[in-house]
């Protein structure tokens, strides 16, 4: 297998592309109605804080980069140091000097573990924190019949400003729909690269020759129309959503807010330096952007780290640097403007990679542990909560799963993960099931 880098290309081991991955989720985010509108503006929960979700595509390597092995054998601890943080007594990747120096701000939870090795079952339990069963997913690719933590967030949480509650970039993940929730709490997908110079959101930035007046009548028209069809609008969900995908199109193209909020070329060049001109530092940049302008939940999808073959010479590279860079930019940027005790930062992947190192200088699939590491929202930083055995294959100590994970999520956010929801033929599902928040943390 071709070393895995750091480029646009975002192909998984088991064969599917972004582009197989996008028919999954739901690319459409503004399928909101009015009511719906006025009900999320109402159920907005006491706490405000928001969440960054910085998902790590194909399963980052533990023992390369939280959780360092230096007196393995060396087909376990790897080419890579470890060094000091900031906090006495933890010690990371040499390849993340600059995380080394906000440690303060996060929890690193080393024993994270569960029992799924591929990618879709492994995705669906970190992005939803609720266990998939064989018979929900299609092949390799999941069905999504749970909802994805974003699109709870915006069904608990509701709309703050203009922008929609869930955004999700660059492309909508695996599992990262609204499932049985419906239209209304979707993503809304941002297609394109934050780091190009040719970058522009799609539905913010008007087409040539886009007149608002004409708009404003055609959308008058249209409100009519939808009066008369009231009975027919009602009886069928897919028409609602179609009518309030106008409604929300019309308001972001016409919103100053939205508009600002997607700008991100009016950053100084400074600040587009320090989180680092790539994908992943213009996508966090992206999110503080969006979380500053008001909306809820942002994740952002970053690919190829399913390091199978040349896993050493990608993470050093490419994927360390980018990410050091973005993760310590953001942590640095958000406490800088008073903004890290209301928004909860998450970074998190499928699973960990195999501690024996492989014959292709790789690491494969291994969720029996990994890292998991959380900042801001209220969570204590400073720590390491649970550890993993001497070569980093089990939990050694305080074991924690995706529940744990995500329950801890949610109660940071303010949301109640013990609330029920029924899917449309009245199946009763748990936001969490038996979920229990990690104490240590918040």
């Amino acid at each position: 297998m071709a070393p895995v880098t750091g480029g646009s290309s975002r192909r998984y081991c088991d064969g599917h592309t972004r582009r197989d991955l996008l028919q999954v989720g739901v690319l459409s985010a503004l399928g909101w109605t009015l009511p719906d509108l006025l009900r999320l503006q109402a159920a907005s929960a006491a706490s405000d804080v928001s969440c960054i979700f910085l998902y790590l595509l194909g399963g980052p390597s533990h023992l390369d980069m939280w959780d360092m092995k230096p007196e393995a054998p060396s087909e376990f601890r790897g080419e890579f140091q470890p060094i000091e943080t900031n906090v006495p007594g933890i010690r990371i990747s040499e390849h993340l000097p600059l995380s080394a120096k906000h440690a303060e701000k996060y929890a690193i939870l080393r024993s994270v573990n569960h029992p799924n090795a591929d990618h879709g079952r492994g995705t669906h339990y970190m992005q939803t924190g609720l266990l998939p069963a064989a018979g929900d997913f299609n092949g390799k690719v999941p069905n999504n019949i749970h909802p994805c933590f974003g699109s709870v967030v915006a069904r608990e949480k509701g709309i703050r400003g203009s922008l929609p509650p869930y955004i999700s970039m660059p492309d909508v993940m695996r599992s990262g729909s609204s499932a049985f929730l419906g239209a209304a709490y979707a993503p809304f997908v941002i297609q394109a690269d934050p780091s190009s110079p040719q970058f522009t959101v799609r539905d913010v930035t008007p087409p040539p020759g886009f007149d608002p007046r004409r708009a404003g009548v055609r959308r008058e028209l249209l409100t009519r129309l939808n009066r008369q069809d009231h009975g027919l609008e009602a009886a069928n969900e897919n028409l609602r959503a179609l009518d309030t995908f106008y409604q929300k199109a019309h308001g972001l193209v016409t919103s100053p807010a939205a508009k600002k909020a997607f700008a991100i070329g009016q950053e100084r060049d400074s600040v587009r330096d320090a989180y680092g001109r790539t994908q992943l530092g213009q996508g966090c940049l992206m999110a503080r952007r969006l979380i500053e302008a008001g909306c809820r939940f942002v994740s952002i999808n970053n690919g190829n780290w399913d390091t199978h073959a040349a896993g050493f010479h990608s993470l050093r590279n490419d994927l360390l640097p980018a990410f050091d860079r973005g993760f310590s930019t953001l942590l640095a940027d958000l406490k800088e403007r008073g903004m890290l005790d209301s928004t909860l930062v998450v970074v998190s992947g499928d699973f960990g990679r195999t501690p024996r190192i492989n014959k292709d200088a790789g690491r494969d699939h291994w969720p029996n542990v990994f890292s998991v590491v959380m900042a801001g929202g209220g969570i204590r930083g400073g720590q390491v909560v649970g550890s993993s055995d001497a070569r980093g294959e089990y939990p050694k100590e305080r074991p924690l799963s995706p529940e744990m994970v995500a329950a801890t999520l949610f109660q940071s956010l303010g949301i109640n993960f013990h609330r029920e929801y029924h899917t449309p033929i009245g199946r009763p599902i748990q936001i969490v099931n038996n979920g229990q928040t990690i104490s240590e943390v918040i």
